[in-house]
């Protein structure tokens, strides 16, 4: 995996501040429609993180990403959350690129990989194209967390459980 740089951890800093800010403020729904769309386009899965992650986690993982940028180096946790996102980015492009169907075939999931790489600068493959038409329990989650794990030589859910630890949803607003 490559490693991320100063530029990629302020892009990632920067969305955990606005998830913070958007836990602690009162906005109007659209604005807040707005925000979360723009968030959810950019880091597919931060909405997931601001339903699941105590507002005590999100500020410190903006803390420890900005500490990054200035110190240089990452935590490990960074360069998953870096990969998910990338993956999750060329699933969902697959994903509306099949517009429902459920079968491809070898040529057709090569071309789309390749599409996939240059829209998303995600390494994709055919087998993942296969997996993104017929995802295992029917969730692209679990199709991009096998791919980052496997990246990273991880053994499977433990890369999963570091960066969605908390398996309830919390409300928005905390006291």
């Amino acid at each position: 995996m490559e490693r991320l740089s100063r530029s990629d951890l302020a892009v990632l800093a920067r969305k955990y501040r606005v998830l913070g800010e958007l836990r602690r403020t009162r906005h109007s729904i659209a604005e807040v429609r707005v925000r979360l769309r723009e968030l959810a386009r950019e880091f597919p899965g931060a909405l997931r993180e601001l339903d699941m992650l105590p507002l005590a986690e999100i500020d410190r993982r903006a803390e420890r990403l900005e500490a990054a940028v200035i110190e240089g180096g990452t935590e490990p946790w960074m360069e998953w959350l870096s990969a998910y996102h990338a993956a999750m980015r060329a699933a969902l492009h697959v994903k509306r690129r099949l517009a429902g169907r459920r079968n491809v075939d070898d040529r057709g999931a090569f071309e789309l990989a390749r599409e996939a790489a240059r829209q998303t600068g995600y390494r994709c493959d055919s087998a993942f194209v296969r997996a993104v038409a017929r995802p295992r329990r029917g969730r692209l989650n679990v199709v991009v967390f096998e791919r980052v794990e496997a990246g990273f030589g991880a053994r499977p859910g433990s890369i999963w459980q570091a960066l969605f630890p908390e398996r309830r949803a919390l409300p928005h607003r905390e006291a």
